[in-house]
């Protein structure tokens, strides 16, 4: 599933595998191509040549979307 979101962290507060979008974007879990909400790529604030990729788990995309 993909989702627009405008709220996420900073990239640079982010580990290496949250960034890449192997790990939850908030809370940082692994994450399996099953059970993912995919926000699709993004310009790095600090470097807009950059893309960086956020995804996350179905429960911090459902707590966040309610936000």
């Amino acid at each position: 599933m993909r989702l627009a979101h405008p709220f996420f962290p900073a990239p640079t507060r982010l580990t290496e595998e949250q960034v890449r979008g192997s790990a939850c974007v908030w809370c940082g879990e692994q994450l399996t191509t099953g059970a993912v909400v995919d926000y699709g790529p993004r310009p790095d604030p600090a470097d807009p040549g950059v893309r960086w990729y956020p995804r996350a788990c179905q429960s911090c995309a459902q707590t966040r979307s309610r936000s």
